[in-house]
């Protein structure tokens, strides 16, 4: 305990500077890795967005009017069938029966549309929120570590490899390049996916299956710890 503080007596007035630039620097690389993280995941889940938006919502209100437009062609009740008596008839009843039709096949393909939205987008904000979390706890501990780091410092010139120290002693070393790596590859993952979903011919009788196999491909790579 004696050769402990006689070495911390010992350490130079411009550890104090030191310390205070390692906090400070610490804190910039905080707010750094914050915004990859967000930038990485903002543009992971506008690549499912447009998947949604631009595959999925086309082919649901597709598939929904071809089976309209059978059951209207073999003289079963239908979205067509209602929409030409309303034609024939021009009355205030059958106007608001092809209203109220119309009204439910929209809000049926709007909660299936967001039903796989949420599906999809789920296990992305669960994993930014895990990553900022982790980030945040990291950069804490750091911070925290930081008041001890004067004893570590011996002169101005060894400001960084004190800096590096004290990262590796919070297990920061590395972390931000791991991270970082996973997230581009998850984010390249997303993007192939989406590329691919996009070329789908929705019309086409194993639109359905197609669109299926893209989703489970998202949600195998986003559920991935």
């Amino acid at each position: 305990m004696v050769i402990f503080f006689s070495a911390c007596a010992s350490i130079p007035k411009e550890s104090v500077t030191l310390s205070q630039t390692l906090g400070n620097d610490i804190r910039v690389l905080h707010n750094a890795h914050r915004n990859i993280v967000e930038i990485h995941f903002k543009k992971i889940k506008g690549d499912i967005n447009s998947f949604v938006d631009d595959v999925y919502a086309p082919f649901v209100i597709h598939y929904v009017l071809n089976g309209e437009l059978k059951k209207f062609k073999a003289g079963n009740p239908s979205l067509y069938g209602t929409i030409e008596i309303a034609g024939q008839n021009d009355g205030k009843a059958e106007s608001e029966n092809v209203l109220k039709e119309m009204g439910d096949f929209l809000e049926a393909a709007h909660k299936q549309i967001e039903g796989k939205r949420t599906e999809l987008l789920l296990p992305i904000i669960k994993q930014e929120t895990e990553i900022v979390m982790a980030v945040n706890q990291s950069y804490e501990h750091a911070i925290y570590a930081n008041s001890t780091i004067t004893v570590y410092l011996q002169s101005l010139q060894k400001v960084k490899d004190a800096q590096k120290e004290a990262l590796s002693m919070v297990g920061l070393d590395g972390a931000d390049a791991l991270i970082t790596n996973s997230m581009v590859k998850l984010s390249d993952q997303v993007e192939t996916f989406v590329r691919e979903g996009k070329n789908i011919d929705i019309k086409s009788d194993d639109a359905y299956l197609q669109l299926e196999k893209i989703t489970n491909q998202i949600k195998e790579i986003t559920n991935q710890k």
